[in-house]
């Protein structure tokens, strides 16, 4: 039996790849099985990989809502762009969560033209990176060679200039090319993408301390959404940690939503 990739390409149905993408979600190996058995029995030749998804959460949220949500963080991630949250805001939150002091969407002269710099990232050792965020709103879409080339084209002028950068990070939201992977390991560019390094790739580093973007939230209809995002908060963390009354008082949301909305964020956190 085959599956259809959002790519288009077609191989061989897997469900090994469901059993994983359900432990990243924290989904125990009971219903897990049961979840692979079910869709396994509906499953025919030429299902979408978006289809099995949908089906995959479908029955996730019979078993655990917060597993379905943490189960739905690349669909979470593309939601934040319809909602107002720039993907550089949303690196630069996680940067800051390991311990990097970060600036927006800086301008600065290289020696040839000026740049916008999506976020410049510095460490705990003062060590100086830019950072170029790719955001695709759409699954099946890379990050590949012509943009890896971009950032490190960006990284000489500006360190040819009266810059001093100790190197250049790609993200992304979805995954890279393997063209990419080869150019920005030979060329020091480090990329932080969906999968992608495996032992520190986009998601990890997210569950790893539950950074988990406000757009998962499954009782939060794109209303809500927006009210969090005039108010300034783009991790679920963020609900945990605002005092409820000020949290109403920046929304406008009433006490007993909010009180349903924290209840759900410390369900995915904790």
């Amino acid at each position: 039996m085959y599956v259809i990739k959002a790519s288009g390409k077609k191989e061989e149905f897997n469900p090994e790849k469901i059993r994983r993408s359900l432990q990243r979600a924290r989904v125990d190996k009971a219903i897990s099985d049961e979840i692979i058995r079910q869709v396994e029995k509906e499953a025919f030749d030429g299902i979408s990989t978006g289809a099995i998804f949908k089906r995959v959460r479908e029955l996730l949220k019979e078993f655990s809502a917060s597993s379905a949500a943490c189960y739905d963080l690349k669909g979470a991630i593309m939601r934040l762009g319809p909602a107002g949250f720039p993907f550089e805001t949303f690196i630069a939150e996680i940067l800051e969560e390991y311990g990097f002091q970060t600036m927006l969407r800086t301008k600065l002269n290289g020696k040839c033209t000026k740049h916008e710099i999506d976020v410049i990232a510095t460490d705990s050792r003062g060590k100086r990176f830019i950072i170029e965020c790719k955001f695709h709103n759409s699954p099946g879409t890379y990050i590949d060679l012509k943009e890896a080339l971009y950032t490190y084209a960006r990284l000489l002028d500006l360190n040819n200039g009266n810059n001093t950068f100790d190197g250049a990070w790609l993200s992304c939201n979805t995954k890279a090319s393997a063209e990419a992977k080869r150019y920005s390991e030979c060329m020091n560019i480090r990329l932080l993408c969906w999968r992608y390094p495996k032992d520190n790739s986009l998601e990890k580093m997210i569950a790893a301390k539950n950074l988990y973007p406000i757009t998962i939230l499954q009782s939060a209809g794109p209303d809500i959404i927006k009210r969090f995002s005039r108010a300034g908060y783009m991790l679920v963390k963020d609900l945990l940690r605002e005092d409820q009354r000020n949290m109403g008082r920046k929304t406008g949301l009433k006490e007993q939503k909010i009180k349903e909305l924290v209840k759900e964020a410390e369900n995915i956190c904790y």
